[in-house]
């Protein structure tokens, strides 16, 4: 059993991706490997997940939550008995934490190893074991200068005893450490290479690509990079300088001020962190200008990439790394004029990085491949060992006398802090109870009467209350904590009965609507606190402010130091990573009970002292008081108190929070664990320290559908309104649909559709001043992609209100009926409507959440949904009934209407008939034209484009045909093609199931390579799919549309997709359609089953047949 140890599992420097891939890589070699995280207080299971995919064969743990000594030690593991200061590195373990380390020695053999990765873990095990014997064999790998840094250095020598040898992972550090250790135990073995499963391709892209992959720190010397790049005369040659950014990082703030200075902007580009794909994807060379490191992977993926690379001449790496001449070059470290030659030398000449690029990946197969280092690490570790389930040997007996649900409190002020009052109300007999706050424990008041016990103790900082169940016993349980807020919460990982859902509350499997929006302001005082809080976040401002201008000057001091800088002592910093800044000033809190009444005139009486920019923000800031934190739809599921996840794949075979896939996360609370999915897939296998488990959809798309709708009409859902009336359920209900469709995993989320909108106006239009009309139009949002919907409206005596597109209002002039949206977007946005919207009150979605709880059988939470809705609602209501008054329409068309509520309750309200236009299919699974019950909003009249789409709906009073104005649907049906097909099948893609989608093209690529496929993308995957099919592999085997998807299913043989309108496009057309069932292609079931459509559940269905006659009453085209 190999155990490697880490500081933090989580982190995005070299160091946490190092630890990684030796566990993956050892792992892959056959041994049996854990990785075990050593630091971090609280609840660390939020870094408990790498940035790098760590295999699912490979458990990780972390120190902070084993049991140790059968769970009686877990009241011991709040506050710290180890605790000191390694340079910027603060470390605290506490009397649980050691004892587990003692029960991992006792439970590894002399066969066994474990891996130190930086000295402070080797220092915490001698602490441990004190005089105990050690069993395992000990490496400490070695990533960086010991020798310079008395942090590390000392260390080591503090915990000499417990460490047997010692890994460099750079040929030039082993010097350092001999003769403090035998040459033979200082053995130098590269760090495995990157995740990448094979060569990354360059996006085409203009000029030459500098690619800098570091954090933004001195020791990285980002500085020399950019005066580098000044030194270049070519401006087609860019640098792209990829790390985390923060901007209070006085380093960042300094390359920043230094392009800006040299006029550097349009060359020099800093996309924040990147993973491989994103670096190496763009990257023509590779710099590296630090001024020390350990051997940085950026050597290695350069190579593994065959890139060129050019480099300082720091002290470890680039001589190992790099062949001077033949795969790049090395530079004298600081000299930037040859840094600035070297770069413009091969940036000048393609064929030179080819040549070099060639070299680097033969030097990296002969070196540093997984192959190479496997053997390495064969010869240093010997033979594969005997796997150890660590979970098994921190194990409780599963019972606490005490249960959550029997703990009661309160608690009062005292001169010294809080009284603390805890009832328990149980049949066992609380004894010895002790309260423990980190500096002393004592005892806490008790008394017991018929089956209650009642502690009473006093606190000021927080506290860990423990028992026994008999007098004298040495056997102790944890109870209860208390905060620094003075509440009382139950921690579900110091509890021996800790498992899955264990919590207070018991953790659910739960699928949440989205959070956030308007804040309400829940009573009259609420202005007062937000004028008593005002002054406290101008002087916040001001202390922000203080703080930036503390940051520049850092940052000057970094540029004004510009030749010394550069040769300046490296960075202290073992794992590679970024140390603090230093922490930010605490503030003073003051009681925020307003001491009486409030002049407004106070509120802003201080943003005139602190200038108009400061003031500026300032007002943003109390404008940002209404917005609640943003929350996406997402499942929540349990996850054990003890073992947080570590690692995930989907069903797509991509490990998870990698681009494009699914995001996961330790989330929940300490009293009740959770983990947090977002994404489209059919299963996810996750990873913890406990188990393996997979998570699918609790149903199909068409279950829950029906589910829900059953759900309306038991419940009256549509039935229940506010105290104002107003019937909440339709507001939401279509929107709803498609969260939980996405929480579940069915879907993912839909990038923006027609992208971004330039919502600006400068004419003299305004909606409250438009003239009569007998009708008003509101065109549908995406007009520039689809205006044959609203097409057949236009006429003089009709109104149109129309959308912004990417260039505003190009349709609005001086003359014509057109208005545009802007009016009411700016009205929304005043200060006063933005009050008006604080104001609204809270919504009570228990009734509904109940109801779909009950139908779903699963938890539904809606968070702020339904209340957003509310707001949206009463926005549009207010607004457009004074404009419908004064234009007096007959009649007010919607182009999908159910998402505009509120504006066809303004339209009722003024007399005028509601309609809706079609917009898109409908059927008896799509959510705004198919409900449990009728809605109240909603139109009354349908303009469908036949009888064909009128009879899937359960909405409308009538409905009135109105052909679809497409004249090139038109002739294509009425004059099909004689040319000869261009492709065999055409893949009509579709947001939210593109992977799906991709993952049926890939299987048809595979199984049947003679067809020539092309895809055609939804307007809202234009800009996206090249990448995608990228990701995918499919880059050279399929084809993307250049022209429209209606163009492209000409001039294909076959059709494929899914719940997209072009499937019955090309239906009519006379094409073969196949569907993919994915989730949602219920829509289209009526049609396989009339055989219109035909299933694809494989690519050796796509077997051409003849369409029936019944495709002519799609469009009434017969």
């Amino acid at each position: 059993m190999i155990v490697i140890c880490t500081n933090e599992v989580a982190g995005p420097t070299g160091y946490h991706k190092s630890v990684v891939q030796l566990g993956n890589g050892l792992s892959a070699a056959g041994y049996a490997v854990a990785v075990l995280g050593f630091l971090g207080t609280g609840d660390v299971a939020n870094r408990m997940l790498p940035v790098w995919p760590l295999d699912l064969e490979v458990p990780a743990y972390t120190l902070r939550a084993l049991p140790a000594d059968g769970g009686r030690l877990l009241h011991r593991n709040a506050h710290p008995e180890l605790a000191g200061d390694l340079g910027a590195l603060h470390y605290e373990f506490t009397a649980n934490e050691l004892a587990a380390l003692r029960e991992l020695n006792d439970a590894l053999t002399e066969e066994d190893t474990i891996v130190f990765t930086a000295p402070v873990q080797a220092l915490a095990f001698q602490h441990a074991l004190g005089g105990d014997a050690r069993r395992p064999r000990t490496v400490l790998q070695i990533h960086g200068d010991y020798l310079h840094h008395a942090e590390l250095w000392d260390p080591l020598m503090a915990s000499r005893d417990v460490i047997d040898r010692l890994q460099t992972v750079a040929d030039g550090l082993r010097q350092q450490f001999i003769p403090t250790f035998a040459d033979e135990d200082v053995v130098f073995i590269p760090n495995f290479p990157g995740e990448g499963p094979g060569a990354i391709q360059r996006v085409e892209h203009e000029g030459v690509n500098i690619a800098l992959p570091a954090s933004f720190q001195h020791r990285k010397n980002q500085l020399d990079a950019v005066r580098a790049l000044s030194l270049i005369e070519d401006e087609s040659v860019h640098l792209t300088l990829w790390g985390n950014i923060n901007r209070n990082n006085p380093y960042y703030v300094a390359v920043r001020e230094l392009v800006d200075s040299l006029d550097l902007r349009g060359r020099v580009h800093m996309p924040g962190f990147g993973t491989e794909h994103d670096v190496y994807s763009t990257a023509d060379i590779v710099l590296m200008s630090s001024l020390s490191e350990g051997f940085p992977y950026p050597l290695l993926e350069a190579m593994y990439q065959g890139r060129p690379t050019v480099s300082y001449d720091f002290d470890f790496g680039p001589r190992e790394a790099i062949e001077d001449g033949a795969s790049g070059y090395i530079v004298p470290l600081g000299d930037v004029e040859q840094l600035a030659a070297r770069l413009g030398e091969v940036a000048a000449d393609a064929e030179l990085r080819e040549r070099f690029g060639r070299r680097a990946r033969e030097r990296y197969d002969e070196r540093f491949a997984p192959s190479a280092v496997v053997e390495q690490y064969r010869e240093f570790f010997g033979p594969h060992d005997a796997p150890l389930d660590l979970a098994s040997v921190f194990t409780t007996d599963g019972q606490e006398p005490i249960g959550t649900g029997e703990i009661e409190h309160r608690a009062r002020r005292t001169r010294g802090g809080r009284l603390h009052q805890l009832t328990v109300t149980s049949p066992v007999g609380l004894h010895d109870v002790q309260v423990d706050d980190g500096v002393q424990t004592r005892a806490a008041k008790v008394r017991t009467q018929r089956g209650t016990t009642r502690i009473e103790f006093e606190a000021s900082a927080p506290v860990v209350i423990s028992y026994t169940t008999a007098p004298g016993s040495g056997d102790r349980h944890y109870l209860a904590s208390t905060t620094a807020q003075h509440e009382l919460v139950v921690l579900a990982h110091l509890r021996r009965d800790a498992r899955y859902g264990a919590g207070r509350p018991a953790a659910q499997d739960t699928v949440f609507g989205t959070s956030g929006g308007t804040l309400p302001l829940h009573a009259p005082t609420a202005l007062a606190h937000l004028a008593v809080r005002a002054p406290r976040d101008v002087v916040w401002k001001v202390r922000d402010v203080a703080g930036t201008v503390g940051t520049r000057i850092r940052a000057r001091r970094e540029l004004a130091g510009a030749e010394g800088a550069t040769l300046s002592q490296p960075s202290a910093n073992p794992t590679e990573g970024e140390v603090p800044l230093g922490r930010s000033a605490d503030l003073d809190v003051e009681d925020e009970t307003a001491a009486g009444p409030v002049d407004a005139r106070s509120i802003l009486a201080p943003l005139l002292d602190i200038g108009p920019s400061a003031a500026a923000s300032t007002m943003r800031i109390l404008s940002g008081l209404s917005r609640a934190p943003g929350a996406p739809t997402r499942r929540e599921i349990p996850r054990h108190p003890w073992y947080p996840v570590t690692s995930g794949v989907d069903s797509f075979g991509t490990p998870v929070n990698r681009a494009g896939g699914v995001q996961l996360r330790n989330t929940g609370t300490a009293e009740s664990p959770t983990v947090w999915l977002r994404g489209e897939y059919d299963w996810v296998d996750l990873r913890d320290g406990a188990s393996r488990r997979r998570i699918a959809p609790p149903w199909s798309y068409g279950e829950m559908f029906e589910r829900l709708c059953a759900a309306e009409r038991e419940h009256g859902l549509f039935d229940i309104s506010t105290p104002d009336g107003v019937h909440l359920w339709e507001l939401g209900r279509s929107a709803l649909v498609i969260q939980l469709a996405e929480a579940a995993g069915l879907w993912g989320a839909a990038p923006a559709v027609g992208g971004v909108v330039l919502d600006v106006y400068p004419g003299s239009k305004r909606l409250s001043t438009a003239p009569r009309a007998e009708r008003v139009v509101f065109d549908y949002a995406r007009r520039g992609q689809s205006g044959y919907r609203t097409a057949p409206f236009v006429d003089d005596e009709t109104l149109f209100v129309v959308q912004p597109g990417a260039e505003g209002y190009p349709d609005v002039d001086e003359t014509n009926m057109v208005y545009p949206f802007a009016e009411f977007t700016q009205w929304k946005e005043d200060w006063r409507r933005r009050w008006s919207h604080m104001r609204v009150p809270e919504v009570d979605a228990r009734p509904y959440e109940a109801a779909l709880t009950e139908a779903l059988g699963i938890r539904v939470d809606l968070g702020d949904h339904l209340r957003n809705r509310l707001v949206k609602f009463l926005a549009e209501r207010e607004f457009f009934t004074p404009v419908f008054e004064r234009v007096q329409p007959e009649e007010v068309l919607i182009a999908s209407s159910h998402w505009w509520a509120g504006i066809g309750a303004a339209a009722a309200r003024s007399g005028a008939r509601v309609s809706d236009i079609q917009y898109a299919l409908t059927s008896r699974y799509a959510p705004s034209f198919w409900f449990g019950q009728k809605p109240r909003y909603g139109a009354s009249r349908f303009y469908a484009w036949s009888d064909f789409w009128a009879e899937r709906t359960n909405v409308y009073d009538e409905h009135v045909v109105v052909p679809r104005q497409q004249e090139e649907l038109t002739a294509a049906i009425e004059s099909p093609s004689t040319e000869e097909k261009r492709w065999d099948v055409c893949v009509v893609s579709q947001p939210r199931v593109l992977r799906r989608i991709l993952a049926f093209v890939q299987e048809l690529v595979r199984e049947r390579p003679e067809m020539r496929v092309v895809i055609a993308p939804h307007p809202a995957q234009r800009t996206i799919i090249g990448r995608e099919l990228a990701a995918a592999g499919l880059e050279e085997a399929v084809d993307i549309a250049e022209e429209d998807t209606l163009t492209t299913i000409t001039r294909s043989a076959m059709a494929v997709g899914t719940f997209s309108t072009s499937l019955w496009e090309s239906a009519a057309l006379g094409c073969p359609t196949f569907v993919i069932p994915v989730p949602g292609h219920e829509e289209t079931l009526q049609d396989v089953e009339s055989g219109l459509f035909r299933l694809a559940t494989a690519p050796h269905d796509l077997v051409p047949y003849e369409v029936p006659a019944s495709r002519h009453d799609i469009f009434g085209t017969a």
